[in-house]
């Protein structure tokens, strides 16, 4: 089978599902694909890169419509939809929360999310820097608290997406968590922001 992007980024998922980032290094994947270390680079430039392409995929299921509301209520709602769709994909994969904040810190543009959430906010009434702003503090509590969940399933022994009870609560605390934010970052609900503008 020829080498190909899509499928070096299949098997990194795949690397990264089973044993987690700390196993998923680009000499353990070419081995995984039977090639030769440096035939990965021709088709990535380095596993930085890697892991922002990783992030892109990892957050496919994620997507949601591209046209942003103008009406707050449903701002909100689409807000919070979308935050939600992020902590479901990343629940899904171990490690998925670490490799999409690194993909966030080298190559923000590979978590369209990101994006998505700054339009938003902007349509919210946000100026420009604080829908910038707001878009990183949704997405750092939607990291953190995917990682949160992850952690706790590692100590009682479920894998990510797994349902125990535990999980149970977590989801119904991450739920309540992204509400309370995405309350907070919306000038026209109560909690929201009022501040001057900058």
């Amino acid at each position: 089978m020829a080498l190909t992007r899509e499928r070096i980024l299949e098997t990194a998922r795949d690397l990264l599902r089973s044993y987690g980032l700390g196993d998923l290094s680009m000499r353990r994947l070419a081995t995984e694909l039977g090639v030769a270390p440096g035939a990965l680079y021709y088709h990535v430039r380095s596993k930085q890169e890697l892991l922002s392409l990783l992030a892109t995929r990892l957050l496919a299921d994620a997507a949601r419509p591209e046209e942003i509301p103008q009406d707050p209520r449903e701002i909100a709602e689409e807000l919070t939809a979308t935050a939600l769709s992020v902590l479901a994909a990343l629940n899904e994969v171990t490690d998925a929360p670490e490799v999409v904040s690194i993909a966030l810190a080298l190559h923000p543009e590979s978590v369209p999310q990101r994006e998505r959430i700054r339009r938003l906010l902007l349509a919210a009434g946000l100026t420009p820097r604080r829908a910038q702003w707001g878009a990183h503090l949704l997405l750092a509590s939607v990291l953190g608290l995917a990682q949160q969940t992850q952690d706790r399933a590692l100590m009682l022994d479920a894998g990510p997406g797994e349902s125990s009870p535990a999980t149970r609560e977590d989801r119904a605390a991450e739920d309540f968590g992204v509400r309370t934010v995405v309350r907070g970052l919306l000038p026209h609900s109560p909690g929201g922001p009022a501040l001057p503008s900058t």
